[in-house]
């Protein structure tokens, strides 16, 4: 008669619902989705009464084309948390004529946003992409959005370096805000806002961030504030300046040197990091001019 081993049964069951994937802690869900474990979101429609859908730590590996098809009442979509996304493909939020928000927060393994994800978005008036691996800046030329104030954040993305030309053109809103902040930008290219009227460009923070190429601002009207602290730019554009009308550059201490001052005709309001950056604008009609 053979031995026995009690000690190995006990083990067993354990050791299974080890390999068994588990739903995330707040793990959700909602109507009428459904969220195979790394597989395709697909959230179909119609859905009478739906204004907000919540996607929050979800397993699901991609968002592909025409998932929200026929959600014609949702007004804001918000996809946070999710470790497992790693791709959202073209056509992904596609002719959603009500949707007002976007927010994909703090999916870190996201990695790739096809061009042409944000479709014929009418009344799209806030898109954030925070907290992601992307490594290229997200395609928003074909969101067509009507609204008159248009806010665009893309912040805490460390492996996008560039903002390329043309980036941002097909946004034809009266006027934009572009929140740019916290990102891996390294440099920004020639007419990279071509096409835009900026009331704020928000580059702040953006530790990397060294080289802002002469012709940035050409094609773009604005900005009229610009934020550029606590980057390493060494000048700024000597083109595109004369919108501006509150200009902050606090803790930029690569920025020792300024445009002539004839280039900030607008200008009301400057904070500086060094207090011989505000000698050059004593002689401006400025409402304000602080160094720390």
């Amino acid at each position: 008669m053979g031995r026995r081993w009690p000690a190995l049964r006990p083990l067993t069951a354990p050791l299974l619902l080890l390999l068994l994937p588990r739903a995330l802690p707040g793990a959700h869900c909602p109507e009428p989705c459904s969220c195979p474990p790394d597989g395709a979101l697909r959230c179909p429609g119609p859905r009478a009464g739906l204004t907000l859908l919540s996607l929050t730590y979800l397993p699901i590996r991609l968002i592909p084309p025409q998932a929200f098809r026929g959600l014609n009442e949702v007004i804001k979509i918000e996809i946070s948390q999710s470790d497992s996304l790693e791709k959202i493909e073209a056509n992904a939020f596609d002719n959603l004529l009500n949707l007002s928000e976007i927010l994909i927060q703090n999916t870190k393994n996201l990695v790739y946003i096809e061009p042409g994800a944000f479709r014929n978005l009418p009344r799209l008036k806030y898109l954030s992409i925070c907290n992601t691996g992307i490594r290229k800046l997200p395609d928003v030329t074909k969101i067509f959005s009507s609204e008159f104030n248009f806010i665009l954040e893309i912040c805490d993305n460390l492996h996008i370096t560039t903002i390329p030309g043309n980036a941002f053109q097909g946004m034809n809103n009266e006027s934009i805000t572009l929140k740019l902040y916290g990102n891996g930008f390294e440099e920004i290219q020639s007419h990279a806002f071509n096409g835009t009227t900026l009331i704020s460009l928000e580059l702040k923070e953006n530790a990397h961030l060294e080289k802002m190429h002469n012709g940035a601002f050409r094609g773009a009207t604005g900005p009229s504030i610009l934020d550029i602290s606590s980057t390493k730019l060494q000048a700024l554009p000597s083109y595109g300046l004369e919108s501006i009308q509150t200009l902050i550059a606090t803790s930029s201490y690569s920025l020792k040197k300024l445009p002539s001052r004839e280039k900030f005709t607008n200008l009301l309001d400057a904070t500086l990091t060094y207090p011989s950056h505000c000698c050059a604008f004593r002689n401006l009609p400025t409402k304000e001019i602080l160094a720390p």
